[in-house]
């Protein structure tokens, strides 16, 4: 009911008018070792990582957290200078394993997106576990977020009952075995409307990602926020204003 109440009141929250900055959010995938010939386009090796990172901080990147990026969006608490937010989805190991070192070398805050259905799984490209999610959780680098439950293809295509349970039942796990707050959420595979929208709205996340290539401030709305695939992290930084 909370759900279908919240997609009949009408148009989302905009982003907060007047917003001179132009934000982009960066989002990563795996972190493997080196390419090989099952690898795919979102995976991203050690050294284009850190290459990345690298190249965007010659330029003058300021690494941000999400919640430094909602306060701007929705408050216009300033960011500092060429801002620029970066995420991981789907919980690979390999960001545990080969990108975190990377990350803390550069003191780079990210946010993990996690599909809980999926927690610990050794099927196919290994998750973390609870305890590796504990870990970051408690670390500070690293803020976990929610990717629904069972990452659905697509979210649209979901019956109501289906999608109100993808996004509560994920949020009230992460909740509970991580001893805190979980407020942002972000689409599988970048597919949304404003009744997926409204859904993350109505169960309780003050923050929802789709995959539009534009800065966050060019947004529709709060449950909308717009973010860069990592291979476009050139783009990405020229749309910014860098």
């Amino acid at each position: 009911m909370l759900m279908v109440l919240a997609v009949r009141q009408g148009a989302l929250p905009e982003i907060r008018r007047g917003l001179t900055s132009r934000t982009p959010v960066i989002n990563y995938h795996d972190v493997i070792e080196r390419r090989a010939a099952k690898s795919v386009w979102f995976d991203c090796t050690t050294k284009e990582l850190e290459e990345q990172i690298l190249w965007l901080k010659k330029r003058g990147a300021a690494f941000v957290s999400l919640d430094q990026l909602y306060s701007a969006l929705v408050r216009g608490t300033p960011l500092p200078k060429n801002a620029v937010a970066i995420t991981f989805a789907d919980n690979y190991l390999g960001f545990y394993e080969r990108g975190l070192p990377i990350l803390r070398r550069h003191r780079v805050p990210v946010t993990m997106f996690v599909h809980t259905g999926y927690v610990g799984s050794r099927q196919g490209r290994p998750k973390m576990n609870w305890s590796q999610l504990r870990e970051l959780s408690r670390g500070g680098l690293v803020t976990i977020a929610s990717q629904t439950v069972s990452h659905p293809a697509d979210l649209r295509t979901l019956a109501s009952d289906r999608l109100q349970r993808e996004m509560i039942d994920s949020k009230r796990v992460l909740e509970r075995e991580l001893g805190r707050r979980v407020t942002y959420v972000a689409y599988p595979n970048g597919k949304y409307d404003r009744r997926v929208a409204g859904a993350a709205r109505a169960a309780g996340y003050a923050m929802g990602f789709t995959e539009v290539q534009q800065p966050a401030e060019k947004s529709p709305s709060i449950w909308m926020v717009n973010r860069y695939v990592h291979t476009k992290y050139r783009q990405a930084w020229a749309d910014g204003g860098g």
